[in-house]
């Protein structure tokens, strides 16, 4: 068993017969819509678990933000009125602080940079990061792209032409932080109400990977796409802990091992449809241009470094452990 399975597992697991343990059932919630990459990919880990299973662990998806929008669902995840969730990792830093580094601008090299990580040394430590500091455990990591801005009018190339611009930000510090420093007017809006909020104006433009956009149906309310590819989107999968521990070890494993494999799968279809999301934004109507001069976009966020680790003592070698996977 390998490392990182070590510390997902938490636990020596024996071997008994699957059937020994008895059928069970767990909820898992998401806020994509019906249909879209997250619904796939939590779909995947259901037929997953019932092959792993026989069938005796059951996979109950709720999807489209049924059971809360994308914070209320893992504050729900936290305290244990839902099992299992799938949702951005950068909603989870009240618990602890120091994943917020995973959302650092320009932290990440490419795709193939984020499996690396997830699969060495930066997965264990956040896996065990979360255990330690809150009742949620990770069993998978999925990467969403590269998140560019997206504008309801004219793309805004350059970092001076977002001053004053009413952003939509994810209600996570982070996102709120970085428009303060390119100038815009940070406003939060839960991912489910974002279409809304974009064809009534309440915001002038938004961020998110072209991939998540489309799933979103975006491209109806927008004109315009900058590939700033200022962050990478990381998701996760999440089980609460006390739960994890409810179940068999048998369970245990397979929820790993099932979370492990979806998480692979998600990044498998993102990869294969990140530059026809591009295309097909173009082919809807939208305008996709390149930033006039990407390093100013670079410089305008890079207080974003220090701040966060300054918010906790683990960031420095988790940035590390990132670097070190480049």
């Amino acid at each position: 068993m390998s490392g990182l399975k070590k510390i997902l597992a938490g636990v020596v697991l024996a071997t008994f017969s699957l059937t020994a343990a008895g059928a069970e059932t767990l909820r898992v919630a998401h806020h994509h819509t019906v249909g879209g990459q997250l619904d796939k990919t939590a779909n995947f880990f259901a037929e997953e678990i019932a092959r792993i299973t026989g069938g005796d662990l059951e996979i109950q998806v709720f999807p489209a933000a049924q059971l809360g929008q994308q914070q209320e669902a893992y504050d729900q995840l936290d305290l244990g009125v839902i099992d299992m969730t799938l949702s951005p990792a950068s909603l989870m830093d009240k618990k602890w602080p120091a994943i917020r580094h995973m959302d650092l601008p320009f932290l990440w090299e490419s795709f193939e940079h984020f499996e690396r990580a997830k699969n060495g040394a930066w997965g264990e430590a956040v896996v065990q990061g979360m255990i330690d500091n809150s009742n949620t455990r990770i069993v998978g990591f999925s990467g969403f792209g590269f998140r560019d801005m997206i504008f309801r009018g004219e793309p805004v190339t350059t970092v001076a032409g977002l001053e004053g611009m009413k952003m939509r930000a994810p209600e996570a510090r982070m996102w709120i932080r970085m428009f303060e420093l390119l100038g815009a007017r940070p406003t939060p809006v839960t991912w489910g109400e974002v279409y809304t909020a974009m064809q009534t104006g309440v915001a002038a433009g938004l961020e998110s990977p072209a991939v998540a956009a489309l799933d979103m149906k975006f491209d109806e309310v927008t004109e315009s796409l900058v590939r700033t590819q200022h962050m990478f989107g990381i998701m996760v999968i999440n089980i609460n802990e006390q739960r994890f521990d409810s179940l068999s070890p048998e369970f245990q494993s397979a929820v790993i091992e099932a979370g492990w494999a979806a998480g692979d799968y998600f990044d498998t279809i993102t990869k294969t449809e990140i530059e026809s999301a591009y295309a097909q934004m173009e082919e809807r109507g939208v305008t996709v241009v390149q930033p006039d001069d990407r390093q100013e976009w670079v410089d305008a966020m890079a207080p974003l470094w220090g701040e966060v680790q300054a918010d906790h003592s683990d960031v420095e070698g988790l940035i590390n452990l990132v670097l070190e996977a480049r």
